[in-house]
């Protein structure tokens, strides 16, 4: 089975199951629900997104408890949006409280390492900042510059409530080089915030096109299956 190029998505449990997609992926959310499976979704509350004032230039404290009950799903994705959360160890610890025990997490971040440097939002950031032209992302309002994970922080992070089945790397770094062009096109070249669907819906279609790429065994992403441990 595969799912909008996402790897690792054999670990998901049987069709029918209950899922929850958190981020804004409406082709995978699509492709899930045509798999057979129950979706729920909605934006990771501890993110950025979530907590920008109504006038987008207000910061407020994260919030971080999830709209969800205690395991009520077998699976949850949850794609790159741990790197621009405030909060990235209660974001984590939410998603074992609303995952039963044995339940899967799918989880995609960007990688530490050589491709690190093509991150849209942080490559945009820098130039930003040093020509003091233009307006920057929002998605990167919180944590201002998108964090990258090595494999042992991953494990870390993970290893409270989860044990890790397996760990893959995944893309060439296409979506992130995209969204850095159109972000200097349209938020630093023109000065203008009319182009931000398209920053945020190409580097989404890039992504699955590249998702199962990763030569020599590296990649842009670190992609991982992580249990559920029992509840103690």
């Amino acid at each position: 089975m595969t799912i909008a190029g996402l790897p690792l998505v054999e670990h998901l449990p049987p069709r029918g199951a209950a899922l929850l997609l958190l981020g804004e992926d409406c082709p995978v959310a699509r492709e899930l629900e045509r798999a057979g499976y129950r979706v729920d979704r909605h934006a990771l509350d501890t993110g950025p997104l979530a907590q920008l004032a109504e006038n987008r230039a207000t910061f407020r404290p994260p919030v971080v408890a999830w709209p969800h009950p205690d395991a009520a799903y077998d699976a949850i994705i949850l794609l790159d949006e741990l790197a621009l959360t405030v909060l990235e160890e209660e974001a984590l610890a939410e998603a074992a409280r609303v995952l039963r025990p044995g339940g899967v997490l799918v989880l995609r971040v960007p990688a530490a390492g050589r491709l690190a440097w093509l991150d849209g939002y942080n490559a945009y950031r820098y130039v930003q900042e040093i020509t003091n032209r233009g307006s920057r992302l929002p998605e990167a309002a919180g944590v201002g510059y998108r964090r990258h994970y090595r494999r042992e922080d991953l494990r870390g992070l993970l290893r409270p409530h989860f044990r890790v089945r397996e760990m893959r790397a995944s893309g060439i770094g296409l979506s992130d080089a995209a969204r850095l062009v159109l972000a200097l096109f349209w938020r630093w070249a023109l000065k203008s915030e009319r182009g931000d669907a398209a920053i945020r819906r190409v580097p989404r279609i890039l992504a699955r096109v590249e998702g199962g790429l990763a030569p020599g065994g590296r990649g842009y992403w670190l992609v991982v299956a992580a249990e559920r441990l029992p509840l103690a």
